[in-house]
């Protein structure tokens, strides 16, 4: 893994918010709908108090999840995912980012060797402003393999004191 293209792609996709559908978009089918989709499930928690470590801009922290569907009927790969993050200082209070997908794929990358991928038209809300844009093969940093994972797992090191970084995925196949 890099981390520093690990942390560039989570800060993408939770604190900028840079990923939401324009219309025509599919339902994601949230929680994998009627149990005939594959299923992935996204939580994370980072969390700075550290003034040294953090700079003082940046005290705060952001927590998210997200899902990702593939309804193998049709093909479709959806999602959908919900940030919020709170700081005393670059944001001077919280945000809060909704996002839907449209499309995503699974392929090596800062992540690890599967790592999630999402690409399609979208359209940013993040503070009030909505603009449109095309992502291509935006690399989100996230594992796509089930598991628990620590700061020390996602950047290969311990954090200081006040400083944390968790990120759970869990996978639910279609039946």
């Amino acid at each position: 893994m890099r981390p520093s293209s690990l942390v560039r792609g989570l800060l993408a996709v939770a604190v900028t918010g840079s990923v939401v559908l324009i219309a025509g978009a599919q339902p994601a089918g949230a929680y994998g709908g009627d149990g005939q989709m594959d299923v992935y499930q996204i939580a994370i928690s980072q969390n700075c108090n550290n003034r040294t470590f953090c700079r003082p801009r940046e005290i705060g922290g952001f927590w998210g999840w997200a899902e990702f569907d593939y309804n193998p009927a049709t093909g479709t790969h959806t999602g959908d995912a919900e940030f919020a993050g709170c700081s005393h200082g670059e944001f001077n209070g919280a945000v809060h980012i909704s996002i839907d997908i449209t499309n995503w794929y699974i392929a090596p990358g800062s992540g690890g060797p599967l790592t999630f991928y999402v690409t399609d038209v979208m359209t940013e809300r993040f503070k009030g402003d909505t603009r449109t844009h095309r992502e291509k093969d935006a690399d989100t940093g996230v594992p796509a393999v089930q598991g628990h994972y620590s700061t020390e797992d996602l950047f290969g090191f311990s954090p200081p004191p006040g400083v944390s970084f968790q990120l759970q995925v869990a996978f639910k196949p279609a039946h």
